[in-house]
């Protein structure tokens, strides 16, 4: 019913071809960035010591990452149409079968940030810590964070988290509906956080197309399209990102009071004053909230994003609406000078700094947090 064809490319090392035998003929690539990479080293003459499909050591870090951040940048519909005409035959037959060219897509994709570790012994002493801090600390919320999701009432998919004890090791994993972030031991020394879409649309890319007879440049679902391969990377990344900064308090003694004193204070910034922060009263809680959502996560904030969840009465035509607009703008400045905040170059767009993650979540908990939780 299939054919199989495997590879060993000067590319991308062992890979395989599918090809379905009856029509329309549909073909299925499989591939792995990591035997990508290897070549690249070895073409390059840099040292490595890798473990299956992990790497342990490269000597060159910082080359090794420019090199398998080029591989989404590549035109991935020339090679892999490349691929179909060397597989598929009657591509290049002439007769009255008439093969459009296919439609390239992703079934499924996964994107793992790899942390090494100097030994083995080193992994061994702070992971069973970080399984234990993601079970007994890792909410509904925060797992739809890390995914770059909103949280809100009319919510009706499904987030679970397990644990898996293999002989391999201990591998936690979340899912958020049909997609999953995960973490697990490798080869002994390296920490993976690995990100898998199976449904790309529950997720936006910002691109040209056709909405009322109009061509418009606006957010619309990611396609299951290599075209949105960048995009995907982007969402990916961020997404083990803000899970190993959700991980980077497990073993370091920070007590609240040395994140929230600094920012209670009042400051001078450029010769302004600016009133110390209140951490847990109801209506900054609320705002630490609102730019903590999954959406804000992933692409910035602006104004009238952050007014229209704090203030959603407020009428556009009334004068209640230029009041909340200064209102906001005032809020945005008090952040950025305590650095919880920072303005992105060239946009009206704000993001979360490290700081600011942290002050916030730091808030957020204290204020959630049981009495008699805190007394036991």
């Amino acid at each position: 019913m299939f054919l199989y064809f495997y590879f060993v490319d000067r590319e991308f090392g062992l890979m395989h071809v599918r090809l379905q035998t009856w029509l329309p003929m549909t073909i299925q690539v499989c591939l792995n960035g990591r035997e990508y990479l290897t070549r690249r080293l070895d073409k390059a003459g840099i040292g490595y010591s890798k473990h299956g499909n992990c790497f342990t050591h490269i000597d060159d870090l910082a080359k090794a990452q420019q090199m398998i951040d080029d591989l989404h940048q590549r035109n991935w519909v020339h090679f892999l149409n490349a691929l179909a005409r060397r597989c598929n035959r009657w591509l290049k037959l002439k007769s009255q079968l008439k093969f459009p060219a296919y439609y390239w897509t992703m079934r499924e994709s996964e994107y793992a940030t790899d942390v090494m570790f100097a030994n083995e012994a080193a992994l061994n002493a702070i992971y069973p810590a970080l399984v234990n801090h993601a079970v007994q600390h890792f909410s509904c919320r925060d797992v739809m964070r890390f995914m770059g999701r909103r949280f809100h009432r009319d919510f009706n998919g499904e987030v679970t988290s397990d644990v898996k004890h293999r002989v391999e090791g201990v591998r936690m994993k979340h899912w958020v509906d049909e997609n999953s972030i995960k973490m697990y031991d490798k080869a002994g020394s390296v920490l993976r956080i690995e990100t898998t879409i199976n449904n790309p649309r529950r997720f936006n890319v910002r691109r040209k197309a056709t909405r009322g007879g109009e061509v418009v440049v606006a957010w619309f679902p990611m396609r299951k399209s290599v075209a949105d391969v960048a995009r995907r990377v982007e969402i990916c990344h961020a997404a083990n990102e803000r899970y190993l900064e959700a991980l980077a308090v497990v073993g370091e003694s920070s007590p609240a009071h040395k994140l929230l004193d600094p920012v209670s204070r009042r400051i001078i910034r450029q010769g302004r004053p600016y009133r110390g922060l209140r951490p847990i009263e109801p209506d900054e809680v609320r705002m630490f909230s609102v730019l903590q959502e999954g959406t804000f996560l992933l692409q910035g904030f602006r104004n009238k994003d952050l007014r229209s969840r704090l203030f959603p009465h407020v009428n556009r035509n009334d004068k209640e609406r230029k009041r909340a607009v200064g209102r906001v703008t005032r809020l945005l400045r008090l952040l950025r000078a305590h650095r919880l905040i920072r303005k992105v170059s060239g946009t009206f767009y704000y993001r979360i700094t490290p700081k600011g993650q942290k002050v916030m979540t730091a808030a957020l908990k204290l204020r959630d947090t049981e009495v008699l939780a805190m007394s036991a």
